[in-house]
Formats: structure tokens, C-alpha cells, sequence
């Protein structure tokens, strides 16, 4: 097969996988590209969850977990019962939900694997001070299991891998040059800040709007949320990296942000139960 043939044939191909891949994500309607089956991800997630259980040390702090575990329970509860009652598919109905509270002081975090995988470290509890500021850092969380984001990124490093794969063929080889004549991989890192580092900021932006949704739906007062972030800027100290080299919008653009759509998701999502 001349090199003609086989652009073609790839291009096309990957065309015909990301037209039966769309869906779109739930309540936003965003469209996405998913090439990885939920599933294997889940899996994948649920043996590295051991994995961090194993190796973190975990807090003994029993109160504070029960806390977590508490307000996470009754987001689960409120995220089915919004879908069942609006007639539209669950996107956690195989969700295995989980929760640990990580002894880190250090780190002011919390995370969310693919099916519902929820860590929080000691750290973020400083940050987040009462139940609603909590809610809305595990509603963000939760969010972003919610809208398969991390679905999505796999899938487009995928693509992006692919479609960089052919360019290079198509132009003999001169995007590989490139990498060599610089000693690093330019490429990568131009498509990084260029293409996926936007794409990610996206999400982030996504999950602190469905975040705000499923704490107010859950009965929290999502006006805590603006008060988290000052507090995350201060923490921070002016050491927040430039926005167009981070994977996060900067926390200016996120408290202007939530501070607009917060009446709106008040009054159009109200506590479900």
C-alpha cells in the first residue's frame, strides 16, 4: 500500500470512529468524543484506588470522614433522583462509590476517579472550612466522574496521537525532525498548550458548573463556592501558574464565573428533595 492509500485509509478511519463515538455531556450538552469504553476505565480506576488506599496513609480523623461520607451519599441521591425525575439515563448507575479521607496536611486537594472513586485529603478541609464549602469541592469532583471526563481525555490523546502519527507520514517524517533537531518532544508540548491544555480548562470549567448543580440540588448553599476560592488564592500566595500553561482556569476567572451562574442554578436547580 502506497503512503497515499494508507493516509486515506487512517484518515477516514478515524473520521468513522469519532462520528459513532459522539454523545453529549449530561444537562450541558456538550459534545464529546468518546473512543474508550467507560467501563475499562472504571475497572482500571477501581484497581488503582487499592492501590492509593495501600500506599497513603489515611486518616484516622473518623468524624471528618463520616462527614465526607455523609454529603457525598446525599449528592449520589440527588444526581439519580434529578435524571430519574427528568426522565434521562442515569450516568452513575454503575457507580461503585467510595470514600477516603487521605492524612496530607501539605496537599489541599480532592479528586474523583471514573465510577465514583472520591478521595479528599486532610489538606482541602482547611480550605473548605463547613458542609456547604465541602459539598462544593466533592459536587466539582463528582462532576467531573459525572460528565466522563476523564472518557473524554483519553479519548482525544488517542485521536491526537493518531492524526499526529499521519501528519507526520504525510510530511516524510518532518514533525519527528522537529523533535530531534530540538532534543525534545516540541511537538508534544505545543500540542499540550495548544490543543489539550484549553480542551482540559473546558472541563475544569464544566465541572465547576454541573459542581454548583449537584450541591444545589443536594440542599447546600452554593454561595460558599466564590468564598472557597478566595481562600484557595490566598493559600496559594501568588504562586499560581500562568493560565495558558495550566490545565485549571485561573481562580479569578473561576470566582467571575461562579459568581455569575450562581443565582441562575439557585432558582433553576433547587434542593430536589
Amino acid at each position: 500500500m502506497n503512503r497515499r492509500n494508507f493516509i486515506y485509509l487512517m484518515g477516514c478511519g478515524c473520521l468513522s470512529a469519532g462520528l459513532h463515538a459522539c454523545t453529549t455531556t449530561p444537562i450541558t450538552d456538550r459534545r464529546q468524543l468518546k473512543l474508550i469504553p467507560e467501563s475499562k476505565l472504571n475497572a482500571q480506576a477501581a484497581e488503582l484506588y487499592e492501590k492509593v488506599k495501600q500506599k497513603a496513609k489515611l486518616s484516622d480523623d473518623k468524624e471528618s470522614l463520616d462527614k465526607i461520607i455523609a454529603i457525598g451519599s446525599k449528592i449520589e441521591t440527588s444526581i439519580s433522583e434529578y435524571f430519574y425525575k427528568n426522565n434521562m439515563d442515569d450516568p452513575t448507575i454503575n457507580f461503585n462509590w467510595e470514600y477516603i479521607l487521605i492524612d496530607n496536611k501539605k496537599v489541599k486537594n480532592a479528586w474523583c476517579m471514573p465510577g465514583g472513586k472520591i478521595a479528599v485529603y486532610t489538606g482541602m478541609l482547611d480550605i473548605t472550612k463547613n458542609d456547604d464549602g465541602l459539598a462544593a469541592v466533592m459536587g466539582h469532583e463528582i462532576a467531573h466522574a459525572v460528565a466522563k471526563h476523564s472518557v473524554e481525555r483519553a479519548s482525544r490523546t488517542v485521536l491526537l496521537n493518531t492524526t499526529t502519527g499521519i501528519i507526520d507520514i504525510a510530511t516524510g517524517g518532518k514533525l519527528s525532525q522537529i523533535n530531534r533537531t530540538t532534543g525534545m518532544n516540541t511537538v508534544g508540548l505545543l500540542s499540550q498548550i495548544g490543543i489539550m491544555n484549553p480542551f482540559t480548562r473546558k472541563q475544569e470549567s464544566e465541572a465547576d458548573y454541573l459542581g454548583l448543580i449537584f450541591s444545589s440540588l443536594s440542599g447546600y448553599d452554593i454561595r460558599e463556592t466564590t468564598k472557597i476560592w478566595e481562600r484557595m488564592k490566598k493559600a496559594n500566595k501568588g504562586k499560581e501558574p500562568l493560565e495558558f500553561m495550566s490545565t485549571h482556569p485561573s481562580n479569578d476567572r473561576r470566582i467571575d464565573q461562579i459568581s455569575n451562574w450562581i443565582n441562575e442554578i439557585i432558582l433553576k436547580y433547587p434542593p430536589i428533595g
